[in-house]
């Protein structure tokens, strides 16, 4: 009987060494600090939405009819330089439409409406004006958008982040500094995806009379990035 007790004792005991408390490593202390940079730009590129609609008694009628329209938009821009390839057909709608009759009476087909619009990219963005006037002269209905983008956001964006980690070391400096020590290496960066802000339509394209030209003010695109950095910290003694 003792022995069979001493054995007990022994399996008791060894799950209570296991559990015995793990005490954390000390760490050594970090900055942390993140950097917001934008840098302004001038646009040199432009999208604009052309679309025509027409209403015709069947949806053929209707369909064919914005149709060739639209094509004579298009080939209006092709003249003026406009490759194909900046020309893209964005959406095509025929759906129809409907009038009561009277009181009790279920609504009735009126007739078609058509819609075409296409998308086109202005490489030369002095020439946008002269494009929408084009446009509307081929019996384009209206100018969906119109936004402004430059061709050298990319560029724009990396001297962004530069001024980005800049500002970001600078904080984490004055920091360091701050609480009595200085500022060790870094340890990580990262960068938030591209900010790019490219500037839409917002009451800058005026249209007036088929006599005098479209004004159009391109106005300022702004590129930002935004850091963020994990230093070390090295006290003084």
């Amino acid at each position: 009987m003792p022995r069979l007790l001493s054995i007990c004792l022994v399996l008791v005991t060894f799950p209570l060494r296991a559990q015995a408390p793990v005490v954390p490593l000390p760490t050594a202390p970090q900055i942390l600090t993140s950097g917001i940079a934008e840098v302004e730009l001038r646009p040199d590129r432009a999208t604009l939405v052309f679309t025509v609609e027409t209403r015709g008694a069947t949806a053929a009628i209707a369909g064919a009819a914005t149709a060739r329209k639209q094509r004579a938009v298009i080939d209006s821009l092709r003249v003026m330089g406009v490759a194909a390839d900046q020309m893209t057909t964005a959406s095509i709608e025929i759906h129809p439409e409907y009038f009561s009759p009277g009181e009790n009476k279920p609504p009735r087909v009126s007739g078609y409406l058509a819609r075409n619009s296409l998308r086109v990219e202005v490489r030369n963005i002095d020439q946008t004006g002269a494009l929408i006037d084009a446009a509307l002269m081929k019996e384009a209905t209206g100018i969906g958008s119109l936004l402004f983008s430059s061709s050298v956001a990319e560029d724009a964006r990396r001297q962004a982040l530069g001024l980005a980690v800049a500002k970001a070391k600078s904080e984490a400096e004055a920091i360091a500094h701050a609480a009595g020590g200085t500022l060790g290496g870094m340890i990580e960066l990262s960068a938030l995806p591209n900010d790019l802000r490219p500037l839409e339509l917002g009451g800058v394209l005026r249209m007036r009379s088929q006599i005098e030209a479209t004004p159009v003010e391109a106005g300022q695109i702004r590129v930002a990035a935004t850091v963020s950095a994990r230093w070390g910290y090295i006290a003084r003694h």
